[in-house]
């Protein structure tokens, strides 16, 4: 946290909740991840001012991050926000001001470098063109923000707030985002659905972004309309892909219900995440548990797939084949749990992915074997696997499955374990041996 400061103008359109914060919230806690520290609250009406800033200070997000609430009044206070030389610039922007949340991040690391009294922004289109960014303002100077404040005294959104006859404003540039001020149902369901966007994840594979994103996207939106809480969302998944564990186990005429509950599993798997990030209730404890659900849900599924077989053809085959890629699982998660513990990786096997997969661009890890397994990483990652397995159960091809797990499970084993030795040992990397 930062000694950074900025003003919020209340207004009634920023207690309006979306994807489970009102807008305010949302603004306030945005502004903070990026640095800023201290929130300075101004409705004409004090009752209405103290109100508001009764309802943040409740809130346990704003109190964990050690956020400074003040309101500003009448009385003069405002002249403690005058930025003395050198400092950065002061936010002013309207409490129903819906932005894009890498704006706050770019600005913390660009203001440094503003030296203007007042700017607006304006956001770069991918057009080419720039787009004005409404509701927020920057102001350096002492003069400057005795203007800006008078109008805001006055009761003007930020939105529409003039410069002084002396002041020259001028503009700061965007590289990208979004920024609206919402007015109406129309800006209100076109700004959240923007926000909901930024719920996505960058390292997201082809199906994550194609199929499963745009179905667990449409879900946490009614999810968090119902304030469930993104630790709740994990149970439920690890619920749906227990009972496919369950289906599939059993074998019979319950094997392709359990595929569908395992491809349904993998779905809602983004929903707690999307949650978390959305209404910034990110813990370790609860991405601990996320990751550790889906390892076993992952691992207990294809640990009963095997027994389902038996228990539909009645051939033991399937219980070695079970046991053998069992095993191999076993194998890779205790290589992955030291490997994370060495590096600091993520005990995820999505963070082990994206690294083999850019691996071919390190010395030592430009062999034909090395870019064979960046092309093929993509095989491992839930979303793909679970949907191949889904089609294909579904299909009638269960033991097609079967065999296709044994075989990639005793491969990533193998190829983990040299992948490893390498990346934890200098000599070996430079060389780029392999068995």
């Amino acid at each position: 946290m930062t000694d950074r400061k900025a003003i919020i103008v209340l207004s009634q359109s920023g207690q309006k909740k979306m994807l489970g914060l009102s807008l305010r919230q949302r603004l306030i806690l945005n502004a903070s991840e990026a640095g800023w520290g201290e929130f300075w609250l101004y409705h004409p009406d004090l009752d209405q001012a103290q109100k508001a800033l009764f309802e943040l200070s409740s809130d346990r997000r704003i109190l964990q991050r050690n956020i400074r609430l003040r309101i500003l009044d009448r009385s003069g206070s405002g002249d403690k926000l005058l930025p003395a030389a050198g400092d950065e610039a002061l936010l002013l922007m309207d409490d129903n001001l819906v932005l894009d949340p890498g704006i706050f991040f770019w600005l913390g690391e660009n203001l440094s470098g503003f030296s203007q009294p007042l700017a607006r922004l304006e956001i770069r289109g991918k057009d080419g063109h720039n787009q004005p960014c409404p509701g927020l303002l920057l102001v350096r100077a002492g003069d400057g923000l005795s203007w800006i404040l008078s109008q805001v005294m006055a009761g003007k959104p930020v939105s529409r707030i003039e410069t002084g006859p002396e002041e020259k404003l001028a503009t700061l540039v965007l590289p990208a985002g979004f920024a609206l001020v919402v007015s109406d149902r129309e800006s209100f369901n076109r700004a959240r659905q923007l926000l909901l966007q930024t719920a996505r994840k960058p390292q997201d594979g082809v199906v994550a972004r194609l199929i499963n994103r745009r179905i667990s996207l449409f879900l946490t939106r009614y999810f968090l309309y119902f304030n469930i809480h993104p630790v709740v969302q994990s149970m439920i998944t690890l619920a749906v892909g227990l009972l496919s564990v369950v289906f599939v186990g059993y074998g019979r005429q319950l094997l392709v219900p359990g595929g569908i509950l395992f491809e349904l599993a993998s779905i809602i798997d983004g929903c707690d995440g999307e949650n978390a990030r959305l209404t910034y209730r990110i813990t370790p404890t609860g991405r601990a548990f996320d990751i550790s659900a889906d390892a076993f849900t992952f691992v207990s599924f294809f640990a009963a797939l095997p027994l389902g077989l038996y228990r539909t053809y009645g051939e033991r085959t399937w219980l070695f084949l079970g046991g053998f890629t069992l095993l191999s699982m076993v194998v890779f998660y205790l290589q992955l749990i030291n490997y994370a513990r060495k590096t600091g990786l993520n005990y995820n096997i999505v963070a082990v992915v994206k690294e083999v997969e850019a691996s071919p661009n390190l010395s030592g890890f430009q062999n034909v074997l090395d870019r064979l397994a960046s092309r093929l990483a993509f095989i491992y990652r839930r979303d793909f696997f679970s949907l191949a397995a889904f089609i294909l159960i579904v299909a009638g091809l269960a033991r097609l499955v079967m065999v296709l797990v044994a075989v990639g499970a005793f491969l990533e084993a193998v190829y983990f374990y040299f992948y490893a030795q390498r990346k934890l040992t200098p000599g070996l990397q430079r060389k780029g041996e392999l068995p």
